[in-house]
């Protein structure tokens, strides 16, 4: 008998931990990879080029530009933020989207990839915060990368 009492105490006990350590495990979920980037593409217009952006969550950024290839960092606090964002965002590809309309031309559209989801066009506006904020970040990132889209 004291046998089986032992037994139930370790199934209790496994019982109880389980939700402690799966929670953890949900928060590691969601904290960012500190190797894996977050994608910032832009599709560029008729005057300005396409770019790619490349960023991890320590600021480090590679890009793409005009064909050229770059490297940067961003203000550890703007990194930060982008993958909190990204974070809030959940799943990229769930963002509500409405298209605009843009100009043949000047008219460009900008995506956010992150752990294999990609989100629509986050140029658009949008009333969703999480939205405009992705769109706020990308610009703030490439702000602080400093590089052209001119054909010039």
């Amino acid at each position: 008998m004291e046998l089986f009492n032992i037994y139930k105490i370790s199934l209790a006990s496994v019982l109880l931990a389980t939700p402690l350590c799966v929670f953890p495990l949900r928060i590691l979920a969601e904290t960012p990879n500190p190797k894996q980037p977050a994608v910032i593409i832009n599709s560029g217009s008729t005057n300005t080029c396409k770019y790619r952006i490349r960023v991890l969550p320590s600021g480090k950024a590679t890009y793409t530009v005009c064909n050229r290839k770059g490297v940067g960092e961003i203000k550890l606090g703007t990194a930060t933020k982008f993958f909190n964002d990204i974070s809030a965002a959940k799943l990229l590809s769930n963002l509500p989207y409405k298209p605009c309309v843009k100009s043949v031309s000047f008219g460009t559209s900008t995506q956010v990839r992150y752990q294999g989801q990609t989100s629509q066009d986050i140029s658009c506006p949008s009333n969703d915060s999480r939205v405009t904020n992705l769109y706020d970040d990308a610009k703030t990132i490439q702000q602080e990368l400093n590089f052209s889209t001119s054909k010039n």
